[in-house]
């Protein structure tokens, strides 16, 4: 609370029953993807045969950022 840090969060299904709640935020979010201003981190690249491997990885905290499941290797 000394630093006014919060963890904040949201249930996805909640917020589709009302359009008017994310399609502004959305919108945003896909043009600043768009046009690079925001780009995920990628942690990694496994092939989809890795996938339990990938889950592994994140239950032992090896990962950071998003993961990605190769479906073309």
């Amino acid at each position: 609370m000394g630093r006014s840090r919060a963890v904040v969060g949201f249930w996805l299904m909640h917020c589709l029953g009302r359009p008017g709640m994310y399609r502004e935020p959305m919108a945003e979010l896909l043009a600043m993807t768009a046009d690079g201003r925001l780009k995920p981190q990628v942690g990694g690249v496994y092939p989809l045969a890795d996938a339990a491997r990938a889950h592994e990885d994140i239950r032992a905290r090896r990962t950071h950022g998003k993961l990605i499941l190769d479906v073309t290797r």
